[in-house]
């Protein structure tokens, strides 16, 4: 008889590794997708095209400070000069100083054409009404003036594609004067909750329920790295309720995802019903928590059926999730693997990789790690308290205190 593995086992040869999990879900994406959004939306997106600039900026000389703009060779500074006119941000004098003549400008005003300096007007005394006398000797040609292009100049290339735009991005794109950008498309996710046994966490819960926090952790998860998502509510452990989530799914997104019924028991539908609707590529990976992982595709759409136990939930989205919807962004999920001494001993078998849940922290310039405790799939107050994954690969045993390990930060990531 062939022998049926379970969560129990820790060798299961009909599960695939961590890293070839990966390896299969990016390898499935190769399509790019652009999509022109206007910039004061493209906070976080990749650029698909290099921007190169279509004007100069600034497209004007202008004062960097408030005082008074000369003609260095027109001025005797013992002598007392007589303001002429004012020239303001967004209205600019049309006066020209002559001899020992000056406009008083204030910051980012249009420089008189004639005009080489500007005095600040911290360095003036104003002796009588219309007339300064200025109080230093040390004035030079082009002082606390901005000239045309000095920033950015017409033609110039200021950001390459591949550019993940932040705030200080869409404010040069802005200065420009470019309201739209093309930048990777990124993907819609929609997801959904499985199980009888879960309700929503308005309602009062009867004795063996339990309330769906997987629904606001993949929400929240979504949100952390800003990706549109639709939340397609809570499935019954039924095939059509199953199925009639799936159909909504395939019109509305790109990714969909599932929580729980991804496992062996009786009422675990995922693997059937996608199995009917589109094609499974691997199903349980060589990992813990989250074995019983479902991937594949529904008519160009990826789903993951992630583990209903809500550590596995996070876990998996973290390390087989989240690199597909970076990819699909025209971006790249680097996770980062540090090393770290442990300072509690970590309980482990060999057979499949874990990830526990630790506290990192460093101490007399080293980096330490300590487990939180019970590393159980269902403790999810173990992700709230750990701020680091403790990766132990397939054939690792025990770790004793001073082991060298790896860890993955979650801080960016959750």
């Amino acid at each position: 008889m062939r022998k049926v593995y379970s969560c129990k086992d820790d060798f299961d040869p009909t599960s695939t590794t961590v890293s070839n999990a990966i390896r299969k879900i990016l390898s499935d994406y190769s399509r790019e997708v652009k999509v022109k959004i206007p910039t004061e939306e493209a906070l976080s997106y990749v650029l698909f095209s290099d921007i190169k600039s279509p004007v100069n900026v600034p497209n004007y000389n202008n004062s960097a400070m408030d005082g008074y703009a000369i003609h260095i060779k027109s001025i005797n500074i013992n002598d007392e000069i007589k303001v002429i006119d004012k020239s303001l941000a967004g209205k600019a004098s049309k006066k020209l100083p002559k001899e020992n003549e000056c406009v008083k400008i204030t910051t980012g005003a249009v420089m008189p054409k004639n005009c080489d300096a500007v005095v600040m007007q911290e360095e003036v005394n104003i002796v009588k009404s219309n007339f300064i006398k200025i109080n230093t000797s040390k004035i030079k040609k082009n002082q606390n003036v901005r000239f045309l292009g000095e920033d950015i100049k017409k033609g110039d290339l200021i950001l390459n594609a591949g550019k993940k735009l932040n705030a200080a991005d869409i404010g040069v794109i802005s200065s420009m004067g470019i309201k739209e950008v093309f930048v990777y498309k990124k993907p819609i996710v929609s997801f959904f909750t499985t199980g009888d046994e879960v309700r929503p966490i308005s309602k009062k819960l009867k004795y063996g329920e339990l309330y769906d926090s997987n629904r606001y952790t993949i929400k929240s998860l979504l949100n952390k790295h800003g990706i549109k998502s639709i939340d397609l509510g809570h499935a019954k452990d039924s095939k059509y309720s199953i199925k009639n989530k799936f159909t909504q799914g395939i019109k509305k997104s790109d990714i969909i995802l599932t929580s729980g019924g991804v496992s062996v028991g009786e009422a675990d539908y995922i693997k059937e019903v996608t199995s009917k609707l589109g094609r499974i590529n691997f199903w349980k990976v060589s990992v813990k928590p989250g074995r019983p992982l479902t991937y594949g595709k529904i008519k160009n759409r990826f789903f993951f059926g992630l583990p209903g136990n809500p550590v596995s939930t996070m876990i998996t989205f973290i390390i087989f999730v989240l690199p597909l919807i970076y990819k699909m962004s025209g971006d790249e999920l680097k996770l980062n693997y540090i090393d770290a001494i442990t300072s509690t001993v970590l309980k482990k078998r060999k057979g499949r990789a874990e990830f526990q849940r630790g506290i990192s922290y460093i101490k007399n310039g080293k980096r330490f790690v300590k487990g939180v405790g019970s590393q159980g799939s269902g403790i999810l107050s173990s992700m709230s308290r750990a701020n680091c994954l403790i990766y132990l690969d397939d054939n690792t045993k025990d770790q004793k205190i001073g082991s060298k390990v790896k860890i993955l930060e979650l801080e960016s990531l959750i």
